[in-house]
């Protein structure tokens, strides 16, 4: 399955742009996997995936 290049570039916790980072946090969730710029919003994400993972396109 191809990546979703806007699950992949932009946080969706905190909607910053990840394009440039190395070494990003992941999380899979129903299938897809979501990138994070900290623990902080990977941790808020996995707390309440649905209200997030909503926020994608």
């Amino acid at each position: 399955m191809a990546k979703d290049p806007a699950k992949c570039d932009v946080d969706p916790v905190c909607m910053m742009d990840l394009s440039a980072m190395h070494g990003k946090l992941a999380y899979d969730f129903e299938d897809e996997t979501y990138y994070f710029c900290s623990e902080l919003c990977k941790d808020r994400f996995a707390k309440e995936p649905h209200k997030y993972a909503k926020k994608e396109k």
